[in-house]
C-alpha cells in the first residue's frame, strides 16, 4: 500500500492548472480569431447647454454609421469592414478588429431629441444632444433687509 501525503496546496494547484492548460495549450491564431468584434470607444461630456457625445470610429466610411432616437435611447450602429490582403503583400501581423457594432445610451430627460444634431469628420462621430430651454440656468433674486435684491446665478 502506498502512502499519500496530505497537501492541501496540491488540490489548488492541480486547479488551477487545469484552468489555465486551455488558454496556454491553444494556439495564438485561435486566440485571435476569439476577440470581440470592433466596439468604438465613445466620451460623453455634458457641457453648459448641450450633452456631446463623441465616438473614435477609425477606417469606417460615413456611409457605414447609423444614428438612432427611439423611446429615450440613442443607438450608433454600424460596420467596419476589413480590407483583404493577401500574404503576397507580406503581412505578418493583422490586430486591427473589424466586424458589425451597436452602442446604446439612455438620455437624460433635459435632452430636446427633437434638436439632435450629428456630424462625422475624420473618423469622429460628434453628437450634439441640445437641453431643453427649461434645463437651463435660471437667475434667481435675493431679497435683502432694505428691500433690495441681488441677483445670482444659479448652474
Amino acid at each position: 500500500m502506498n502512502l499519500i501525503h496530505y497537501a492541501p496546496s496540491r488540490w489548488f494547484e492541480s486547479t488551477v492548472n487545469r484552468m489555465f492548460s486551455d488558454v496556454l495549450d491553444t494556439p495564438a491564431w485561435e486566440i485571435a480569431a476569439a476577440q470581440p468584434a470592433f466596439n468604438p470607444r465613445v466620451d460623453v461630456r455634458d457641457e453648459r447647454e448641450a450633452v456631446v457625445l463623441t465616438a473614435e470610429l477609425p477606417g469606417v466610411e460615413k456611409e457605414d454609421v447609423n444614428v438612432e432616437v427611439q423611446d429615450g435611447v440613442i443607438t450608433l450602429s454600424g460596420k467596419k469592414d476589413r480590407k483583404e490582403v493577401s500574404e503576397e503583400e507580406g503581412v505578418y501581423r493583422a490586430e486591427r478588429v473589424y466586424g458589425e457594432f451597436k452602442r446604446s445610451f439612455g438620455l437624460p430627460d433635459t435632452v430636446d431629441a427633437s434638436r439632435i444634431d450629428a456630424e462625422f469628420r475624420n473618423g469622429v462621430l460628434r453628437i450634439t444632444l441640445p437641453k431643453k430651454p427649461e434645463a437651463a440656468p435660471k437667475q434667481i433674486a435675493i431679497r435683502g433687509e432694505n428691500g433690495g435684491a441681488k441677483q445670482i446665478g444659479v448652474k
